[in-house]
């Protein structure tokens, strides 16, 4: 026997056995890249979903922000009007004051003048 008679080629039995089981490893590769497609594109959705939601309150917000806004303008309108209000009543207040003041000055002018007036028809009779 010569060397070339003890070498031994291997040959598979079935080759299509070999390449179906490559191609049904390619099929389930793509089934799982379209799982994974499925799974991105309903997280998208849901991202997408929430970002609406999101939005949805932002503008929300910024309405009761501009609500709340006009409402602080109002009140520092009220507040401002009240202050105005205090300062004219203290205003009055201080003029009531010298009212006061000189009512009682001119009470005090007037018993003064009586005792003269008594005084001086005290003399005349006298």
């Amino acid at each position: 026997m010569s060397d070339s008679d003890k070498t031994t080629i291997k040959l598979r039995a079935h080759p299509d056995k070999a390449k179906g089981v490559v191609a049904q490893s390619n099929l389930t590769e793509e089934q799982e890249r379209a799982l994974e497609l499925v799974n991105k594109k309903a997280r998208l959705e849901e991202e997408s979903r929430k970002s609406l939601e999101y939005v949805k309150t932002i503008e929300q917000l910024r309405e009761s922000l501009k609500q709340e806004q006009a409402k602080t303008d109002e009140l520092a309108k009220k507040a401002a009007g009240l202050e105005a209000n205090l300062k004219e009543l203290a205003e009055l207040e201080a003029k009531v004051k010298k009212v006061a003041e000189l009512e009682a000055k001119v009470n005090e002018l007037t018993e003064v003048i009586d005792k003269i007036s008594g005084i001086a028809a005290t003399g005349k009779s006298g």
